[in-house]
Parts: structure tokens; C-alpha cells; sequence
């Protein structure tokens, strides 16, 4: 915005521009019109509105001692620059239950009112409301071992009704699996009561919500997915056509102001292949690879597209696990930089860790995965891309095992590394190995060479 131009005909701008560029000058000029905040901005319909407003804000957020001016331009576009017109608004469950404030010794029936209140004051549009499921058998579940994980801390089963005063923190709380369910069932009864149209997918709602906003959106103005998780935006953007009047609000928090987000706020080619990038890069469901983010997973995408129809490999419903292998092992060798062609993950992880070994320090976790780990790694990311698109798939074909707990991910049958190197690893524990041993963490037991842990 440094750069704008200041000397430009108006009259040869559209609507739209005239708006965004008259309320780009304050920033760049340093002056703020009296009647700019009188002004409003016409239907948005292109994702480059949220860019605008985005920059504004972010400058707003950053900014240590914000100017009156900036003050009064970012107070505006929070309050002005969104969807405009009749809208369907579809909020995510999960990320209401975290939005109201508990308060210690209320009743539960004090804190569902809270909910109701705070739907009252916030929303005057057609509005549904959608929460996760609970599954009678859960350990059929692939969630499962994500629920045990975030379930570390948490309260006892809670048997409670309307007058039970609250007794624990809402963090523990609904950590606990029962608690919430039971709590869910207490807000959805107050919400229908309130005429608040209330869902509740089978398991996870993210596709739920974003399949319910697709649907009703062409007989509104607007569609709106409000939520945190970034798993809706990318739903969003994959399942619903490019001319799609879908947006998604990001809801912030503290004084981080919400973002909105079209289904064109992603303006790259292969946006039918981000479920792939996403499964693929780590999500609730898949692990995520040590060091390979998601924007370098995009970067790959952007410099070589001949990638893409190994991306396309997971879209399609009849691929064969040979097939879906073959083509995750040829992503994630381009990912590591070389060429997928000549060398695979094994030859290149030798490589890597040879070239690692003469340097002071290195991290192993930096290196690429087995050819027998990255083969599991893409069938689970398969497995999740085609529940996306809606197709039912066995997981126990696709990377998963069961376990007493229920499912988790299958691991590799082939060891990381020979056995003769790992007996030449040892660990630096002083007093006997706790769970902060370094073999303990990589899942090994202590060798001869542990001076305090073999007697």
C-alpha cells in the first residue's frame, strides 16, 4: 500500500475499486475522509475484497500504537467489509461449545442460556447449527487414537441436569468424551427450543457443515461457514465450484479480528488437488512429515505440475493401493528434492544420511521416511481424501489396524535402520532411563552401551 498510485481517474474504476481504493489513501496518505465510515461497499463477490480488508487489519494487529486514523479504518472494515445480503449461516459445534465463557458455580442450564444469548445477539440471519457425532462403537472409529490423544487431562464422568452447578474448569470438562456428549445434548435441546435449527453429523461435522453451506447456499445471497478450523476452508474450497457464493469466517481470538475467506481466496490451479495436499501434509487424521510444511508441499505443487497426476491418483475412487503408493512415494521424493524418476525413498534416505553424518549435529527426524512408512503414510492420506469426496472405504485396507483401544494407524514391519546401528546408539541417562530417554522416545530399548541402564 506503500506504493499506491495517488493519481488516478475515478471515474474509469468500477464500483468496487473506487470503494477499496478510497479506503486504501488514508493508510497511504495519512488523512481519513469524515464521511468514510458513512460510506458502504457494494456485494463481495471477489476474494480480492478480503485481501484488502485482510491487510488492513493485519497492520492494525501488528501494530504496536496504531494511529486514529488506522483505528477508525480497521473499527470499519470489522464492522463493513464482509458478505452482504440474505446469507445462511451453518457454525460449527465444536468451536461454539469453546466460545462462551464457563463460569464457575453457574448451573448447566445458566451456561446452555448463555449459548441461546449469545445466538440472539450475534446472528439475525437463517442459521443451523451443526455438532460432531458420537458413534455407539468408537473404536471402529479412525478419530479414536486423536480423541485418546487430546484427552490427556480431563474430569471423571459428570452425571449432571439443568440445576447441576458446574464444578470443574469447561476445559477438562468437555475433554471428557461422556461429559461432552451429555452437555451436547443439553444445548441442543435448549437451542431447538429457541427455533435455532440444530445438527449433528455421524462422527466428524466438518464435511457435514460445509455440504449443508453448498447445498442451501444458491437459494441465499451468501452461504457462511463460521468456525477456527482451517479444515472447513479447505473442504470448502475443494468441494464447492469456483463460482461458488460460499465464504468461510475464521473466527479469531482476543483482539485478533475474524478473516473471511471465498472459495476463490485459494487462486491456484490445482485447487482440486488440495485434499490430497492436505491429507498428505498432515491433518487430524495423518501425520504430518517433521519439517515439510504445507506451504512446501504448495511450493512443490507450483514449480513442478507434472505432480499433479499423482495428486489426481488419490481422487480417484477405484485407484489400487499399488497405485496410490506408487504415486505418494514419487510425491514425497520431488518433496525431499530429487528426482522421482531415478532414485526412491530408501536410496534417497541413505543419502541424506550420509551427508548428514558429517556434520556436528543433525536431526534424524529430518530425514525421509522408509519406502514402507510412506507407503502407509499414502494410504491413510488416501483413505481420508475419499472420505472427504464421500466415498466409504475398509481402513484396515487402507493403513489402519485394530487394537484393544480401537483403531490406530498401522506401523511399519521393517526397522528404521539395521539392528548392528542401533546397538551402537546409546543414551545419555545419568540415574536409569524415564520417560525423557532419548532410545525411550524413538521406541527402543537401551543397548550395551548404556552405561547407567544395563547392569
Amino acid at each position: 500500500m506503500e506504493n499506491m498510485p495517488h493519481n488516478i481517474d475515478r471515474m474509469v474504476l468500477s464500483n468496487d475499486q473506487q470503494y477499496l481504493y478510497d479506503i486504501c489513501l488514508p493508510i497511504s496518505r495519512g488523512e481519513c475522509y469524515s464521511d468514510l465510515t458513512l460510506r458502504k461497499p457494494g456485494p463481495v463477490v471477489h476474494s480480492r475484497w478480503l485481501t484488502i480488508a485482510g491487510r488492513i487489519l493485519r497492520l492494525y494487529v501488528v501494530t504496536e500504537k496504531p494511529s486514529d486514523n488506522l483505528i477508525v479504518l480497521a473499527t470499519y472494515t470489522m464492522k463493513d467489509v464482509k458478505p452482504e445480503g440474505s446469507q445462511y449461516v451453518v457454525v460449527d459445534g465444536g468451536h461454539l461449545l469453546h466460545k462462551i465463557v464457563w463460569r464457575q458455580q453457574a448451573t448447566f442450564g445458566a451456561i446452555a442460556d448463555r449459548y441461546v444469548q449469545y445466538f440472539n445477539n450475534k446472528y439475525c440471519q437463517d442459521i443451523a447449527v451443526i455438532f460432531d457425532g458420537f458413534p455407539d462403537d468408537d473404536k471402529k472409529s479412525t478419530k479414536n487414537c486423536e480423541r485418546l490423544r487430546r484427552a490427556a487431562h480431563f474430569s471423571p464422568d459428570v452425571m449432571f441436569h439443568k440445576e447441576t452447578v458446574l464444578q470443574y474448569t469447561k476445559e477438562k470438562f468437555i475433554a471428557n468424551e461422556c461429559n461432552k456428549k451429555r452437555f451436547i445434548e443439553l444445548l441442543k435441546k435448549a437451542l431447538q427450543k429457541a427455533n435455532i435449527c440444530v445438527q449433528q453429523a455421524v462422527e466428524d461435522a466438518d464435511l457435514t457443515i460445509v455440504n449443508t453451506a453448498i447445498s442451501v447456499a444458491p437459494q441465499y445471497d451468501y452461504g457462511r461457514v463460521v468456525g477456527e478450523d482451517i479444515d472447513l476452508l479447505v473442504l470448502l474450497t475443494a468441494l464447492a465450484s469456483t463460482h461458488s457464493n460460499g465464504f468461510f469466517q475464521k473466527c479469531g481470538r482476543g483482539k485478533t479480528p475474524d478473516s473471511y475467506y471465498s472459495t476463490t481466496s485459494f487462486n491456484h490451479k490445482f485447487s482440486n488437488e488440495l485434499l490430497f495436499i492436505y491429507a498428505i501434509s498432515g491433518c487430524d487424521i495423518t501425520s504430518a512429515l517433521f519439517g515439510q510444511g504445507k506451504n512446501k508441499f504448495i511450493s512443490l505443487f507450483l514449480k513442478h505440475e507434472e505432480l499433479l497426476n499423482r495428486a489426481a491418483t488419490f481422487l480417484n475412487p477405484q485407484a489400487t493401493t499399488e497405485q496410490v503408493t506408487e504415486a505418494g512415494g514419487n510425491v514425497l521424493v520431488a518433496l525431499y528434492g530429487r528426482d522421482p524418476a531415478t532414485q526412491n525413498l530408501d536410496e534417497l534416505r541413505y543419502h541424506s544420511f550420509v551427508k548428514a553424518a558429517a556434520k556436528t549435529k543433525f536431526n534424524l527426524a529430518r530425514l525421509p521416511p522408509t519406502t514402507d512408512d510412506a507407503q502407509l503414510h499414502a494410504m491413510r492420506s488416501y483413505y481420508q481424501v475419499q472420505t472427504w469426496l464421500g466415498n466409504e472405504k475398509d481402513p484396515l485396507k487402507w493403513g489402519w489396524m485394530h487394537t484393544p483401544s480401537g483403531l490406530f494407524p498401522k506401523k511399519s514391519e521393517k526397522d528404521p535402520a539395521p539392528e548392528s546401528l542401533f546397538q551402537c546408539i546409546s543414551c545419555t541417562c545419568k540415574k536409569g532411563c524415564t520417560n525423557a530417554c532419548g532410545r525411550r522416545k524413538a521406541g527402543l530399548h537401551c543397548s550395551l552401551l548404556c552405561k547407567h541402564c544395563i547392569e
